[in-house]
Parts: C-alpha cells; structure tokens; sequence
C-alpha cells in the first residue's frame, strides 16, 4: 500500500463512530494549516508515521490493522504495544513521519 492509500485509510479510520468517541484532534495527526474544522480532504500531510498512525486507529476502531506486521518487522513488539496501549485507554506517542521530517 502506497502512503496516499495508506493516509486515505488512516482518515477513513479517524472518521469511524468508535474512534471518534476518543475526541482525538486531528492536529496529533495531520498538517492542516489554521483551519479550525477540517475536512478529511484537509487531512494530506501526516505528521507522525502513517503505518503506526494506522495500528493505533484500528486498534480504536476495533478492526484487524493492515500494517500491524510490517511496524511489528520493524521494530519488534511495537505494533503490539500501540494496541495494547489504546486498548487501555492511552494514546501512546507515535513516531515522526519521515516524509514531513525530510521536507
């Protein structure tokens, strides 16, 4: 999955009724200029690590995560560790986008 379908599934995610009732501001996730209410087309420029943004939002939406194995190859153990931290109620740090950080 490329990081434009990755980002699309990502807002889709955000948009669920489960993960919505965490009230999470899509600032955490997304670039977005100074609009107050953005609109998913808004939500373009990720600035945490879209595959680890993509764990912690299934993870709260309560579906099976499409990049758990490929953070898990990455690093041992920490796709594991975001779902286990929102599974308990936390928002756990993710990781800086490499693409924003490069720009």
């Amino acid at each position: 999955m490329d990081q434009k379908e990755l980002n699309t599934r990502c807002v889709e995610l955000f948009q669920s009724p489960r993960v919505m009732q965490k009230m999470w501001n899509p600032r955490m996730f997304w670039e977005f200029g100074r609009k107050l209410n953005p609109q998913a087309a808004d939500l373009t420029i990720p600035k945490v690590d879209l595959e680890e943004l993509e764990v912690l939002l299934s993870a709260a939406a309560y579906v099976d995560s499409q990049c758990a194995a490929a953070v898990n190859a990455r690093e041992a153990g920490r796709a594991d560790f975001i779902r286990r931290a929102v599974q308990s109620g936390q928002r756990p740090l993710l990781r800086s986008n490499q693409v924003s950080a490069a720009a």
